[in-house]
């Protein structure tokens, strides 16, 4: 009988001891998978928050203070005037990914009844318009107040597009792909009233529904219509200039700028307002890290965290296998004498030991990785589920920044990292056994044999 056929025979009636050793390396694979995965997610997704929409600054209007004549208190906002000269030095000053100039105006549209506010007629009907290259990039679909249902979003490479609620959409049985004429409206405030602009009625604007929003505000009829939320139309910039409320390459309302490195705002706003060819008297920066700092240290604990649990997890299972597979070659010393005594090499006897820790081990690998799949994807939504970023790129800034990967997507290994995490466990039980085999291949059979009748062991 060679020592296969031992291994496979004392596997088969040692069941007890043999599911010990099963459940030992079972529970530790399980647990090595799921550090390594949990500690691979938090790398990969700190990475990707770094260059998600990480941090922002803003230009806009500085506001100016002063007591009138009565003695009461007048705040008058300057109107902001960047042309692309200006942006294009702007954009030169750092890393910064993506610029989002914004135009603000309003219109109306035979094919559009705008939902009803406060004293709504004939004249008011109609909504404001916000005018920008990426509307992905507008605060309301950052701070996801509003959300893309349908159809994409408006891009720098997009004309004549505009974006509609989903309320006003249904109000007038519009959808994607839909084409209107919109007409220049300029609100006229007496009291409460608005009016349309009859100078303006030459100008018009041609444009198609690229997509369709879902806002997260109720209906307000205390409002007039057109400042009613769901009667805002996000358009391309060209659309207000063929409305003649905008001039081309000249933004009055703010720009936002948005930088790869969250880590690299502070200097790349330093060097913003160290430009001369903006009045900085009637401009201001705000920033905007998106809570970055804060989640990057979060990350940094939780990597911490599970990296000393890896130092001890792998500590603790490679004594415990040590000490497990210790205290069952002790037991199978007068096994070993016999065989011995037969004049069985030391060699076969080892390997003998040796096949059975690993066919055990082998089954326990293949099932612990099945059940690692379902583990390390809970660990990954209990510890990392609130870190999931938009990444920022070309792909979610014309389908919406709110499609965030999956955690389980973060914390998945290849296939070469698996294999690694196993080839180590084997190695560990492969010297467990080798160490605890110690005791035999340094003893002589008589030895073993005086040991075995003296009660030695």
């Amino acid at each position: 009988m060679n020592f296969v056929q031992r291994a496979m025979l004392y596997i088969s009636r040692k069941k007890g001891k043999t599911a010990s050793l099963f459940l030992v390396i079972f529970v530790v694979s399980v647990f090595l998978i799921s550090c390594f995965g949990v500690l691979n997610g938090s790398k990969r997704l700190s990475k990707d928050i770094r260059a998600s929409v990480g941090a922002a600054f803003y230009i806009r209007a500085n506001t100016q203070v002063s007591m009138n004549e009565d003695g009461q208190t007048e705040v008058k906002e300057n109107q902001i005037r960047i042309t692309q000269r200006e942006i294009d030095q702007i954009m030169g000053t750092g890393e910064i990914i993506y610029c989002n100039p914004v135009n603000y105006g309003f219109a109306r549209s035979d094919a559009i009844e705008f939902i009803a506010g406060k004293n709504h007629t004939e004249e008011s009907n109609m909504g404001k318009v916000t005018a920008l290259r990426f509307s992905a990039l507008a605060p309301q679909f950052i701070e996801k107040t509003a959300v893309l249902a349908e159809g994409t979003h408006i891009t720098d490479a997009d004309s004549g597009k505009i974006l509609i609620s989903k309320q006003l959409a249904d109000a007038n049985h519009l959808s994607v792909g839909d084409k209107l004429t919109l007409l220049p409206a300029k609100p006229e405030k007496a009291e409460i009233a608005y009016k349309d602009d009859q100078s303006l009625k030459a100008a018009y604007a041609k444009v198609e529904i690229s997509g369709i929003y879902q806002l997260d505000a109720e209906k307000s009829a205390n409002k007039p219509t057109v400042s009613i939320p769901h009667n805002e139309i996000y358009a391309s910039l060209d659309v207000l200039n063929a409305l003649q409320e905008s001039e081309p390459d000249i933004y009055t309302g703010e720009v936002d700028f948005f930088i790869a490195d969250p880590a690299e705002l502070h200097s790349i706003t330093g060097n913003v307002r160290a430009l001369q060819t903006i009045d900085w008297g009637v401009h201001l920066i705000r920033t905007n890290d998106f809570q970055y700092l804060k989640i990057a240290e979060r990350l940094s604990s939780m990597g911490d965290l599970v990296k000393i649990l890896l130092v001890l997890v792998s500590a603790v299972s490679a004594l415990f296998l040590i000490l497990l597979l210790t205290m069952r070659m002790r037991g199978r010393m007068q096994e070993a004498g016999v065989l011995l005594a037969a004049g069985i090499p030391k060699g076969q006897i080892a390997a003998g030991f040796l096949w059975e820790a690993l066919s055990v081990a082998l089954t326990a690998l293949v099932l612990s990785h099945i059940v690692s799949l379902g583990a390390i994807n809970f660990w990954g939504n209990s510890l990392l589920g609130e870190l999931s970023p938009n990444l920022l790129n070309d792909e979610t800034l014309r389908l919406g920044t709110n499609g965030a990967p999956q955690i389980h997507n973060y914390l998945k290994l290849n296939a070469m990292e698996t294999l690694l995490i196993y080839l180590c466990q084997i190695i560990v039980i492969m010297a467990s056994v080798f160490v605890s085999s110690i005791m035999i291949l340094r003893l002589k059979p008589k030895e073993i044999l005086s040991k075995m009748t003296t009660g030695g062991f």
